[in-house]
């Protein structure tokens, strides 16, 4: 039988089988897979609400936080393509790569906000910003509030093929501008199972994630960060 290799699998067999187990150590939060699954669904089911659809690009701008983590998958269910940013470049590259790659929404953490509000103007295809733990001094909508009022059943996928993009990476600009390079989910999935097999991770493991997830999609981490069979995943 040929089954797809479409992301999104991973995802749904670390809840069947490891459900009720601890999925992720953020800081001071700590989640089980289904906790997660259910964070995930509000999150696909808010895109959805603010018109993402398949296709579209969503940028995040974060380092290696528990709303990262989730964006992944979020952004996965939706059919739409993640665009994970450098945390380490100047705003004018951010203007160039959120406009070559058309991102419709932005997701940001207050911390590096301060790297966008300069250029927000200059942003031309950019409908949404949202701000992960944002304080009184950001005029941008509240992640944690914004992601409250959604549902956290299962949200209705889309067809997904394994050879439709899911991540837009972009090279940080050395010798001009950055580059994009676009990944399958069949790109992705084949690099999990390499990352997985080559780390020899089992279920009596724990996993501390620390290379930049937008790196290279965590270098395959943040996969199979849903898709091992670890205990429990800590986040630096």
């Amino acid at each position: 039988m040929n089954v797809p290799l479409v992301l999104t699998h991973f995802l749904d067999r670390a809840v069947s089988l490891y459900g009720d187990k601890v999925g992720v150590i953020s800081e001071e939060k700590t989640l089980t897979y289904r906790e997660l699954y259910e964070r995930v669904n509000q999150l696909s089911h808010g895109l959805s609400d603010i018109g993402v659809k398949k296709g579209d690009r969503v940028a995040y701008l974060a380092p290696n936080t528990l709303e990262m983590l989730e964006g992944f998958y979020g952004v996965f269910q939706t059919g739409a393509i993640m665009v994970p940013l450098n945390i380490r470049l100047k705003p004018d590259d951010y203007v160039f790569i959120l406009n070559h790659s058309e991102s419709k929404v932005l997701f940001v953490d207050a911390e590096l906000y301060h790297l966008i509000a300069p250029v927000k103007n200059e942003l031309q295809t950019v409908e949404h910003v949202i701000v992960h733990g944002k304080t009184d001094d950001i005029a941008e909508i509240a992640y944690d509030t914004w992601l409250a009022q959604y549902t956290t059943e299962p949200f209705a996928r889309p067809d997904i093929d394994e050879n439709d993009v899911c991540s837009l990476l972009y090279t940080s600009g050395t010798t001009g501008n950055p580059k994009g390079v676009m990944l399958t989910h069949r790109n992705n999935y084949l690099h999990a199972l390499s990352t997985m097999h080559h780390l020899r991770v089992s279920d009596r493991d724990v996993y501390l994630h620390i290379l930049p997830m937008f790196h290279v999609n965590g270098w395959g981490g943040t996969v199979l960060l849903y898709s091992e069979r670890s205990d429990a995943r800590l986040l630096a």
